[in-house]
Protein backbone atom coordinates (compact mmCIF):
# COMPACT_ATOMS: atom_id res chain seq x y z
CA UNK A 1 0.00 0.00 0.00
CA UNK A 2 1.51 3.11 -0.43
CA UNK A 3 3.12 5.85 1.75
CA UNK A 4 0.02 8.62 1.78
CA UNK A 5 2.72 11.11 2.80
CA UNK A 6 4.06 10.96 -0.82
CA UNK A 7 1.41 13.00 -2.36
CA UNK A 8 -0.02 12.78 -5.76
CA UNK A 9 1.48 10.59 -8.01
CA UNK A 10 3.44 12.54 -11.00
CA UNK A 11 3.33 9.91 -13.60
CA UNK A 12 -0.92 10.10 -13.32
CA UNK A 13 -0.91 13.78 -14.45
CA UNK A 14 -2.01 14.56 -17.87
CA UNK A 15 0.62 16.46 -20.34
CA UNK A 16 -0.67 19.49 -18.74
CA UNK A 17 -1.61 20.16 -15.43
CA UNK A 18 -3.26 22.97 -13.27
CA UNK A 19 -1.57 24.47 -9.94
CA UNK A 20 -2.02 27.47 -8.16
CA UNK A 21 2.02 28.01 -7.57
CA UNK A 22 4.83 26.42 -9.00
CA UNK A 23 8.21 26.62 -7.56
CA UNK A 24 11.26 26.07 -8.85
CA UNK A 25 13.60 24.35 -7.00
CA UNK A 26 13.83 21.91 -3.93
CA UNK A 27 16.30 24.00 -1.97
CA UNK A 28 15.65 25.18 1.72
CA UNK A 29 14.00 28.21 0.47
CA UNK A 30 12.12 26.28 -2.48
CA UNK A 31 10.50 23.70 0.31
CA UNK A 32 10.28 26.93 3.22
CA UNK A 33 7.80 28.87 0.41
CA UNK A 34 6.15 25.60 -0.87
CA UNK A 35 5.70 24.23 3.09
CA UNK A 36 3.80 27.30 3.63
CA UNK A 37 1.53 27.97 0.63
CA UNK A 38 0.53 24.05 0.69
CA UNK A 39 -0.77 24.81 4.06
CA UNK A 40 -2.44 28.02 3.32
CA UNK A 41 -4.52 25.62 0.69
CA UNK A 42 -3.35 26.43 -1.94
CA UNK A 43 -2.18 23.53 -4.76
CA UNK A 44 1.45 23.80 -4.96
CA UNK A 45 3.83 21.95 -7.08
CA UNK A 46 7.32 21.80 -6.24
CA UNK A 47 9.96 21.32 -8.96
CA UNK A 48 12.95 19.91 -8.43
CA UNK A 49 15.84 19.04 -11.36
CA UNK A 50 18.10 16.82 -9.25
CA UNK A 51 17.06 13.38 -7.88
CA UNK A 52 16.11 14.26 -4.30
CA UNK A 53 14.99 17.52 -3.21
CA UNK A 54 17.40 19.71 -0.57
CA UNK A 55 19.71 21.63 -2.79
CA UNK A 56 22.23 22.66 -0.39
CA UNK A 57 20.45 20.52 2.61
CA UNK A 58 22.09 17.58 1.40
CA UNK A 59 23.79 14.21 3.69
CA UNK A 60 25.29 11.85 0.89
CA UNK A 61 27.34 8.96 0.91
CA UNK A 62 29.19 10.10 -2.27
CA UNK A 63 32.96 9.85 -1.81
CA UNK A 64 33.35 6.63 0.06
CA UNK A 65 30.99 3.49 0.90
CA UNK A 66 29.36 3.78 4.36
CA UNK A 67 30.64 6.85 5.22
CA UNK A 68 28.11 10.06 4.84
CA UNK A 69 28.99 13.62 4.70
CA UNK A 70 27.20 16.86 4.60
CA UNK A 71 27.72 18.19 1.09
CA UNK A 72 27.14 21.67 1.82
CA UNK A 73 25.03 23.22 4.48
CA UNK A 74 26.77 22.28 7.52
CA UNK A 75 27.11 25.13 10.33
CA UNK A 76 23.27 26.00 10.70
CA UNK A 77 23.51 29.84 12.21
CA UNK A 78 19.90 30.96 12.15
CA UNK A 79 18.05 28.29 14.00
CA UNK A 80 17.12 30.52 16.71
CA UNK A 81 15.58 32.90 14.17
CA UNK A 82 13.91 30.96 11.69
CA UNK A 83 10.27 31.16 11.79
CA UNK A 84 9.70 28.15 9.79
CA UNK A 85 11.26 25.90 13.38
CA UNK A 86 8.41 27.62 15.21
CA UNK A 87 5.71 27.78 12.60
CA UNK A 88 5.84 24.02 11.96
CA UNK A 89 6.43 22.67 15.19
CA UNK A 90 8.86 20.84 13.91
CA UNK A 91 9.85 18.95 16.96
CA UNK A 92 7.07 16.44 15.38
CA UNK A 93 9.65 15.72 12.98
CA UNK A 94 12.36 14.42 15.55
CA UNK A 95 14.14 17.48 14.10
CA UNK A 96 16.87 18.23 16.23
CA UNK A 97 19.85 20.50 16.67
CA UNK A 98 22.99 20.05 18.80
CA UNK A 99 25.03 23.41 19.84
CA UNK A 100 28.36 22.87 20.90
CA UNK A 101 29.95 24.99 23.42
CA UNK A 102 33.31 24.73 21.91
CA UNK A 103 32.09 26.48 18.91
CA UNK A 104 35.16 27.75 16.76
CA UNK A 105 39.28 26.99 17.59
CA UNK A 106 41.95 28.13 15.77
CA UNK A 107 45.01 26.21 16.51
CA UNK A 108 49.26 27.51 15.77
CA UNK A 109 52.18 26.07 14.54
CA UNK A 110 53.58 26.55 17.97
CA UNK A 111 51.26 24.66 19.67
CA UNK A 112 49.27 27.83 20.92
CA UNK A 113 45.57 27.96 20.39
CA UNK A 114 42.36 29.79 20.52
CA UNK A 115 38.69 29.18 21.48
CA UNK A 116 35.68 31.23 20.67
CA UNK A 117 32.79 29.37 22.48
CA UNK A 118 28.92 29.57 23.19
CA UNK A 119 29.93 30.78 26.94
CA UNK A 120 31.44 34.42 26.42
CA UNK A 121 33.65 33.71 29.52
CA UNK A 122 34.72 31.12 27.87
CA UNK A 123 36.09 33.07 25.05
CA UNK A 124 37.88 35.52 26.82
CA UNK A 125 39.25 33.25 29.11
CA UNK A 126 40.89 31.50 25.77
CA UNK A 127 41.82 35.10 24.57
CA UNK A 128 43.24 36.54 27.78
CA UNK A 129 46.49 33.76 26.68
CA UNK A 130 47.29 36.45 24.16
CA UNK A 131 45.31 39.80 25.35
CA UNK A 132 44.20 40.36 28.75
CA UNK A 133 42.58 43.69 27.12
CA UNK A 134 41.33 41.96 24.20
CA UNK A 135 39.74 39.50 26.27
CA UNK A 136 37.95 42.43 27.87
CA UNK A 137 36.86 44.02 24.48
CA UNK A 138 35.64 40.73 23.49
CA UNK A 139 33.21 40.32 26.32
CA UNK A 140 32.00 44.32 26.40
CA UNK A 141 31.81 44.12 22.03
CA UNK A 142 29.80 40.51 22.50
CA UNK A 143 27.41 41.64 24.80
CA UNK A 144 26.52 44.72 22.55
CA UNK A 145 26.58 42.89 19.39
CA UNK A 146 24.21 40.46 21.22
CA UNK A 147 21.55 42.99 21.32
CA UNK A 148 22.28 44.06 18.12
CA UNK A 149 21.68 40.70 16.63
CA UNK A 150 18.36 39.62 18.89
CA UNK A 151 17.05 42.84 18.53
CA UNK A 152 17.60 43.84 14.81
CA UNK A 153 19.61 41.92 12.56
CA UNK A 154 17.52 38.56 13.49
CA UNK A 155 14.54 39.29 13.15
CA UNK A 156 14.91 41.97 10.36
CA UNK A 157 16.08 38.61 8.32
CA UNK A 158 12.56 38.01 7.96
CA UNK A 159 11.08 41.34 7.23
CA UNK A 160 10.75 42.65 3.36
CA UNK A 161 14.00 44.88 3.09
CA UNK A 162 14.43 48.46 2.82
CA UNK A 163 15.87 51.31 1.08
CA UNK A 164 19.37 52.82 2.67
CA UNK A 165 17.30 56.43 3.33
CA UNK A 166 14.68 54.24 5.12
CA UNK A 167 16.84 52.00 6.86
CA UNK A 168 19.21 55.16 8.43
CA UNK A 169 15.92 56.85 9.63
CA UNK A 170 14.29 53.80 11.40
CA UNK A 171 17.30 53.04 12.78
CA UNK A 172 17.99 56.49 14.44
CA UNK A 173 15.14 55.90 16.80
CA UNK A 174 17.10 53.74 19.20
CA UNK A 175 20.72 53.98 20.73
CA UNK A 176 21.32 50.70 19.63
CA UNK A 177 20.03 50.90 16.03
CA UNK A 178 22.39 54.24 15.79
CA UNK A 179 25.70 51.65 17.11
CA UNK A 180 24.38 49.30 14.16
CA UNK A 181 24.45 52.34 11.66
CA UNK A 182 27.87 53.20 12.82
CA UNK A 183 29.18 49.48 12.41
CA UNK A 184 27.89 49.39 8.86
CA UNK A 185 30.20 52.49 7.60
CA UNK A 186 33.07 50.12 8.32
CA UNK A 187 34.82 47.39 6.84
CA UNK A 188 35.22 44.24 8.46
CA UNK A 189 39.08 44.76 8.78
CA UNK A 190 38.91 48.91 10.29
CA UNK A 191 36.14 47.34 12.73
CA UNK A 192 38.63 44.31 13.74
CA UNK A 193 42.07 46.14 13.48
CA UNK A 194 40.56 49.21 15.61
CA UNK A 195 39.07 46.76 18.44
CA UNK A 196 41.64 44.34 19.17
CA UNK A 197 45.26 44.20 19.34
CA UNK A 198 46.78 40.94 19.46
CA UNK A 199 47.91 39.41 15.91
CA UNK A 200 46.59 36.11 16.27
CA UNK A 201 43.04 37.08 17.98
CA UNK A 202 42.76 39.60 14.87
CA UNK A 203 43.27 36.30 12.53
CA UNK A 204 40.43 34.77 14.13
CA UNK A 205 38.29 37.35 14.29
CA UNK A 206 38.55 38.30 10.92
CA UNK A 207 38.47 34.69 9.19
CA UNK A 208 35.00 34.03 11.26
CA UNK A 209 33.80 37.25 9.91
CA UNK A 210 34.75 36.78 6.74
CA UNK A 211 34.64 33.39 5.71
CA UNK A 212 31.26 33.38 3.53
CA UNK A 213 32.85 35.84 1.51
CA UNK A 214 32.86 39.33 2.59
CA UNK A 215 35.51 41.57 1.28
CA UNK A 216 37.52 42.11 4.75
CA UNK A 217 38.56 46.03 2.92
CA UNK A 218 34.94 46.84 1.80
CA UNK A 219 33.02 49.72 3.96
CA UNK A 220 29.15 49.53 4.04
CA UNK A 221 28.89 45.60 5.30
CA UNK A 222 30.06 45.84 9.01
CA UNK A 223 27.04 44.67 10.46
CA UNK A 224 27.91 41.38 9.45
CA UNK A 225 30.83 41.45 12.05
CA UNK A 226 28.63 41.75 14.63
CA UNK A 227 25.78 39.21 12.77
CA UNK A 228 28.66 36.56 11.72
CA UNK A 229 30.69 36.89 15.00
CA UNK A 230 27.35 36.29 17.02
CA UNK A 231 25.83 33.72 14.93
CA UNK A 232 29.41 32.43 14.55
CA UNK A 233 29.66 31.53 18.13
CA UNK A 234 25.88 30.10 18.16
CA UNK A 235 26.22 27.26 15.23
CA UNK A 236 23.64 24.19 15.27
CA UNK A 237 24.28 21.16 13.53
CA UNK A 238 21.62 19.12 12.23
CA UNK A 239 21.24 15.76 14.03
CA UNK A 240 21.40 13.24 11.41
CA UNK A 241 22.32 15.77 8.90
CA UNK A 242 21.43 18.57 7.04
CA UNK A 243 19.35 16.34 5.17
CA UNK A 244 16.45 15.69 7.55
CA UNK A 245 15.62 19.09 7.67
CA UNK A 246 14.77 18.82 3.89
CA UNK A 247 12.97 15.79 4.82
CA UNK A 248 10.69 17.41 7.57
CA UNK A 249 10.04 20.46 5.43
CA UNK A 250 9.29 17.43 2.48
CA UNK A 251 6.57 15.69 4.68
CA UNK A 252 4.65 19.37 5.44
CA UNK A 253 4.23 20.16 1.60
CA UNK A 254 2.50 16.70 1.04
CA UNK A 255 0.69 16.03 4.30
CA UNK A 256 -0.77 19.36 3.31
CA UNK A 257 -1.45 18.47 -0.12
CA UNK A 258 1.53 19.64 -2.02
CA UNK A 259 3.21 18.00 -4.25
CA UNK A 260 6.74 17.38 -5.38
CA UNK A 261 7.95 16.29 -8.89
CA UNK A 262 12.14 15.27 -8.27
CA UNK A 263 14.33 14.54 -10.93
CA UNK A 264 12.81 17.51 -13.24
CA UNK A 265 14.44 20.07 -14.94
CA UNK A 266 12.70 22.88 -16.34
CA UNK A 267 13.32 23.83 -19.47
CA UNK A 268 11.64 26.89 -19.71
CA UNK A 269 8.87 29.55 -17.81
CA UNK A 270 5.69 29.81 -19.75
CA UNK A 271 5.34 33.53 -21.32
CA UNK A 272 1.97 34.17 -22.55
CA UNK A 273 0.35 37.81 -22.66
CA UNK A 274 3.58 39.34 -20.80
CA UNK A 275 3.17 37.25 -17.76
CA UNK A 276 5.03 34.21 -16.28
CA UNK A 277 2.14 31.14 -17.25
CA UNK A 278 3.81 28.27 -15.47
CA UNK A 279 6.92 25.71 -16.76
CA UNK A 280 7.72 23.24 -18.97
CA UNK A 281 10.04 20.38 -17.98
CA UNK A 282 12.78 18.54 -20.05
CA UNK A 283 10.79 15.15 -20.51
CA UNK A 284 7.92 17.83 -22.36
CA UNK A 285 4.91 18.06 -19.76
CA UNK A 286 3.83 21.64 -19.29
CA UNK A 287 2.56 23.04 -15.45
CA UNK A 288 0.00 26.00 -16.30
CA UNK A 289 -0.35 27.95 -13.01
CA UNK A 290 -0.94 31.56 -11.26
CA UNK A 291 2.12 31.88 -10.03
CA UNK A 292 5.83 30.49 -10.68
CA UNK A 293 8.44 31.20 -8.12
CA UNK A 294 12.09 30.39 -8.72
CA UNK A 295 14.61 29.84 -5.97
CA UNK A 296 17.26 30.18 -8.76
CA UNK A 297 20.07 32.55 -9.29
CA UNK A 298 19.28 35.37 -11.76
CA UNK A 299 21.38 33.86 -14.94
CA UNK A 300 19.07 31.19 -14.89
CA UNK A 301 15.61 32.47 -13.85
CA UNK A 302 15.53 35.53 -16.01
CA UNK A 303 17.88 35.09 -18.79
CA UNK A 304 17.73 31.31 -19.72
CA UNK A 305 14.36 30.03 -18.45
CA UNK A 306 12.43 33.46 -19.44
CA UNK A 307 14.89 34.44 -22.12
CA UNK A 308 16.00 37.69 -22.51
CA UNK A 309 13.84 38.64 -25.12
CA UNK A 310 11.28 38.57 -22.54
CA UNK A 311 13.11 40.82 -20.24
CA UNK A 312 12.26 44.95 -19.66
CA UNK A 313 15.32 46.36 -20.71
CA UNK A 314 15.95 47.35 -17.20
CA UNK A 315 15.72 44.10 -15.65
CA UNK A 316 17.78 42.65 -18.13
CA UNK A 317 20.90 45.20 -17.73
CA UNK A 318 20.79 44.68 -14.06
CA UNK A 319 20.38 40.82 -14.09
CA UNK A 320 23.37 41.00 -16.66
CA UNK A 321 25.32 43.30 -14.11
CA UNK A 322 25.06 40.23 -11.23
CA UNK A 323 28.21 39.18 -9.96
CA UNK A 324 28.71 35.56 -8.33
CA UNK A 325 30.92 34.91 -4.92
CA UNK A 326 34.63 35.97 -5.09
CA UNK A 327 35.01 32.79 -3.69
CA UNK A 328 33.98 29.29 -3.38
CA UNK A 329 34.94 26.15 -1.62
CA UNK A 330 37.42 23.55 -2.09
CA UNK A 331 36.60 20.40 0.20
CA UNK A 332 38.44 17.34 0.80
CA UNK A 333 36.23 14.36 2.94
CA UNK A 334 38.47 12.09 4.90
CA UNK A 335 37.43 8.98 6.46
CA UNK A 336 39.57 8.04 9.38
CA UNK A 337 39.97 5.25 11.93
CA UNK A 338 39.98 7.58 14.65
CA UNK A 339 38.85 11.51 14.46
CA UNK A 340 41.77 13.84 14.53
CA UNK A 341 43.48 14.69 17.85
CA UNK A 342 44.78 18.68 17.73
CA UNK A 343 48.07 19.47 19.07
CA UNK A 344 47.51 22.48 21.02
CA UNK A 345 47.41 23.79 24.55
CA UNK A 346 43.55 23.56 24.87
CA UNK A 347 41.40 19.80 24.64
CA UNK A 348 38.51 22.00 24.04
CA UNK A 349 39.83 21.82 20.76
CA UNK A 350 39.40 19.01 20.08
CA UNK A 351 35.93 19.25 20.78
CA UNK A 352 35.18 22.02 18.75
CA UNK A 353 32.55 22.45 15.94
CA UNK A 354 34.84 24.06 13.62
CA UNK A 355 38.74 23.81 13.85
CA UNK A 356 40.69 26.51 11.95
CA UNK A 357 44.49 25.52 10.77
CA UNK A 358 47.19 27.08 8.47
CA UNK A 359 46.32 30.46 9.39
CA UNK A 360 49.37 31.76 11.52
CA UNK A 361 48.80 35.96 11.07
CA UNK A 362 46.32 38.47 9.83
CA UNK A 363 48.70 39.50 6.82
CA UNK A 364 48.99 35.81 6.06
CA UNK A 365 45.18 35.33 6.30
CA UNK A 366 44.83 38.35 3.78
CA UNK A 367 47.22 36.95 1.35
CA UNK A 368 45.89 33.86 1.54
CA UNK A 369 42.10 35.78 0.40
CA UNK A 370 43.93 38.07 -1.81
CA UNK A 371 45.64 34.97 -4.22
CA UNK A 372 42.17 33.32 -4.36
CA UNK A 373 40.07 36.36 -5.57
CA UNK A 374 43.29 36.71 -8.32
CA UNK A 375 42.64 32.69 -9.56
CA UNK A 376 45.13 31.02 -7.64
CA UNK A 377 45.89 29.24 -4.09
CA UNK A 378 49.66 29.26 -2.82
CA UNK A 379 50.59 26.06 -1.28
CA UNK A 380 52.92 27.42 0.71
CA UNK A 381 50.64 29.68 2.13
CA UNK A 382 47.09 28.99 3.25
CA UNK A 383 44.69 27.64 5.44
CA UNK A 384 41.25 26.77 6.52
CA UNK A 385 38.70 25.06 8.63
CA UNK A 386 38.08 21.17 9.65
CA UNK A 387 34.98 19.63 11.01
CA UNK A 388 35.07 15.89 12.24
CA UNK A 389 30.91 15.35 11.57
CA UNK A 390 31.04 11.85 13.22
CA UNK A 391 32.16 13.69 16.43
CA UNK A 392 28.78 15.36 16.72
CA UNK A 393 26.78 13.10 14.51
CA UNK A 394 27.78 8.90 14.58
CA UNK A 395 24.75 8.30 12.40
CA UNK A 396 26.83 9.20 9.13
CA UNK A 397 29.29 6.55 9.84
CA UNK A 398 27.08 3.10 8.36
CA UNK A 399 30.51 1.54 7.65
CA UNK A 400 31.17 -2.16 9.14
CA UNK A 401 34.70 -0.99 9.48
CA UNK A 402 33.69 1.79 11.88
CA UNK A 403 35.50 5.06 11.68
CA UNK A 404 34.93 9.12 11.38
CA UNK A 405 34.26 11.24 8.48
CA UNK A 406 35.81 14.80 8.12
CA UNK A 407 36.08 17.51 6.45
CA UNK A 408 38.79 20.50 5.91
CA UNK A 409 37.83 23.19 3.52
CA UNK A 410 39.94 26.13 1.93
CA UNK A 411 38.47 29.18 0.18
CA UNK A 412 39.33 28.90 -3.29
CA UNK A 413 38.83 30.16 -7.31
CA UNK A 414 36.19 28.82 -9.52
CA UNK A 415 39.04 29.51 -12.26
CA UNK A 416 42.21 28.27 -10.69
CA UNK A 417 45.54 28.71 -12.55
CA UNK A 418 46.50 25.10 -14.02
CA UNK A 419 43.12 24.28 -13.84
CA UNK A 420 41.37 21.60 -11.20
CA UNK A 421 42.35 18.86 -12.83
CA UNK A 422 45.30 19.53 -11.91
CA UNK A 423 45.56 21.46 -8.78
CA UNK A 424 42.64 19.33 -7.42
CA UNK A 425 44.88 16.36 -6.46
CA UNK A 426 48.05 18.77 -5.78
CA UNK A 427 46.14 20.73 -3.12
CA UNK A 428 44.81 17.73 -1.27
CA UNK A 429 48.06 15.89 -1.08
CA UNK A 430 49.14 19.55 0.42
CA UNK A 431 46.11 19.82 3.09
CA UNK A 432 46.85 16.26 4.14
CA UNK A 433 50.56 17.27 5.25
CA UNK A 434 49.55 20.16 6.75
CA UNK A 435 46.77 18.91 8.42
CA UNK A 436 49.26 16.10 10.10
CA UNK A 437 51.09 18.49 11.20
CA UNK A 438 48.38 20.23 13.23
CA UNK A 439 46.94 16.88 13.94
CA UNK A 440 49.86 14.68 14.58
CA UNK A 441 46.86 11.52 14.62
CA UNK A 442 46.10 11.78 10.78
CA UNK A 443 48.36 9.67 9.43
CA UNK A 444 48.35 7.56 6.43
CA UNK A 445 47.78 4.80 9.28
CA UNK A 446 44.74 6.56 10.76
CA UNK A 447 43.06 7.19 6.98
CA UNK A 448 40.85 4.78 5.54
CA UNK A 449 39.89 6.62 2.64
CA UNK A 450 40.19 10.42 0.90
CA UNK A 451 38.29 12.10 -1.65
CA UNK A 452 38.23 16.00 -2.67
CA UNK A 453 35.46 17.99 -4.48
CA UNK A 454 36.03 21.05 -6.46
CA UNK A 455 34.22 24.26 -6.89
CA UNK A 456 33.68 22.58 -10.69
CA UNK A 457 32.73 19.71 -8.79
CA UNK A 458 29.93 21.65 -6.69
CA UNK A 459 28.65 23.65 -10.21
CA UNK A 460 27.99 19.97 -11.22
CA UNK A 461 26.64 18.50 -8.25
CA UNK A 462 24.13 21.52 -7.85
CA UNK A 463 23.51 23.21 -11.08
CA UNK A 464 22.02 25.81 -9.44
CA UNK A 465 25.64 27.11 -7.89
CA UNK A 466 27.02 28.69 -10.94
CA UNK A 467 30.89 28.94 -10.38
CA UNK A 468 30.54 27.08 -7.35
CA UNK A 469 28.94 30.16 -5.39
CA UNK A 470 27.81 29.24 -2.01
CA UNK A 471 24.76 32.04 -2.35
CA UNK A 472 24.33 32.35 -5.60
CA UNK A 473 26.07 35.89 -6.10
CA UNK A 474 28.41 38.27 -3.77
CA UNK A 475 28.06 40.02 -0.95
CA UNK A 476 29.12 43.31 -1.61
CA UNK A 477 27.05 46.60 -1.00
CA UNK A 478 25.48 46.90 -4.31
CA UNK A 479 23.91 43.63 -3.84
CA UNK A 480 22.59 43.45 -0.54
CA UNK A 481 19.47 44.74 0.88
CA UNK A 482 16.98 46.41 -1.32
CA UNK A 483 19.55 45.42 -4.13
CA UNK A 484 19.21 41.95 -3.97
CA UNK A 485 19.20 40.72 -6.89
CA UNK A 486 18.25 44.40 -8.01
CA UNK A 487 15.42 47.12 -6.86
CA UNK A 488 12.86 45.76 -8.81
CA UNK A 489 12.94 42.01 -7.24
CA UNK A 490 14.29 42.41 -3.56
CA UNK A 491 10.82 42.31 -2.37
CA UNK A 492 10.37 38.61 -4.38
CA UNK A 493 8.23 39.90 -6.77
CA UNK A 494 9.45 40.89 -10.26
CA UNK A 495 8.44 43.41 -12.84
CA UNK A 496 7.04 40.22 -14.47
CA UNK A 497 3.80 39.27 -13.63
CA UNK A 498 3.21 35.81 -11.79
CA UNK A 499 7.03 35.73 -11.71
CA UNK A 500 8.72 35.71 -8.25
CA UNK A 501 12.12 35.18 -6.94
CA UNK A 502 12.91 33.56 -3.77
CA UNK A 503 16.20 31.85 -3.78
CA UNK A 504 19.74 32.86 -2.00
CA UNK A 505 20.37 35.70 -4.66
CA UNK A 506 17.21 37.25 -3.04
CA UNK A 507 17.30 39.41 -0.18
CA UNK A 508 18.25 38.42 2.31
CA UNK A 509 20.61 36.06 0.94
CA UNK A 510 22.04 32.33 1.47
CA UNK A 511 23.77 30.00 3.82
CA UNK A 512 20.09 28.66 5.18
CA UNK A 513 18.56 31.14 6.65
CA UNK A 514 15.46 30.60 4.97
CA UNK A 515 14.60 34.53 4.38
CA UNK A 516 13.95 34.80 1.05
CA UNK A 517 11.42 31.77 0.89
CA UNK A 518 9.64 33.18 3.99
CA UNK A 519 9.24 36.50 2.54
CA UNK A 520 8.24 34.73 -0.93
CA UNK A 521 5.55 32.64 0.67
CA UNK A 522 4.38 35.88 2.53
CA UNK A 523 4.22 38.07 -0.69
CA UNK A 524 2.55 35.62 -2.80
CA UNK A 525 -0.27 34.85 -0.20
CA UNK A 526 -0.59 38.60 0.13
CA UNK A 527 -0.75 39.25 -4.00
CA UNK A 528 -3.32 36.29 -4.14
CA UNK A 529 -5.56 37.66 -1.28
CA UNK A 530 -4.79 34.07 0.60
CA UNK A 531 -5.34 34.32 4.48
CA UNK A 532 -2.08 33.69 6.01
CA UNK A 533 -2.19 30.88 8.86
CA UNK A 534 1.24 32.10 10.38
CA UNK A 535 2.29 35.47 12.21
CA UNK A 536 5.48 37.11 12.95
CA UNK A 537 7.64 35.51 15.58
CA UNK A 538 7.44 37.68 18.71
CA UNK A 539 11.31 38.94 17.72
CA UNK A 540 9.62 40.49 14.68
CA UNK A 541 6.88 42.21 16.31
CA UNK A 542 8.91 43.88 18.52
CA UNK A 543 11.48 44.63 16.05
CA UNK A 544 8.52 46.32 13.42
CA UNK A 545 6.88 48.24 16.80
CA UNK A 546 10.23 49.60 17.91
CA UNK A 547 11.37 50.55 14.25
CA UNK A 548 8.87 50.30 11.15
CA UNK A 549 5.65 51.63 13.11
Amino acid sequence: MPDPLIGKIFDEFPDESEWDVIVIGGGPNGLIAAAYLAKAGLNVALVERRYEIGGGLATEEVLFPGYYSNMHAVYHMMVDFMPVIQDFDMDRHALMWTKPNAQTGMVFEDGKSLLLARMVEDSKDSITKFSYKDAVTFGKLTRRWRRIVDEILGPATYIPPMSPLDITMAMQRTELGQEMLELVEQSPLEIITNNFEDDRVRALLLYTSCMWGLDPRETGIGMFVALLLQRGTNKCYCDGGSHKFAGALAREIVSNGGTIVDAAEVTNILMEGGRAAGVQIAEGRILRSKVVMSTLDPHTTFLDLVGAGNLPPDLKESVERWQYDKWSYYTLHVATKEPPRYRCDDNWINDAFMTIFGIESLDQLLAHWDNVVAGKIDLNNFGGHATCESYFDPHLVHSPYGGHVSFFQVHAPYDIEGGWDEKGKELEETILAKWQKAAPNMTRDNIIRTGHETPVGIELRFPNMRRGAIKHGDYKPIQLGCFRPNQDCSSTATPIEGLYVCGASTYPGGMVLGGPGYLGANKVAEDLGVAKWWQPTRAMAHYVKTYLE
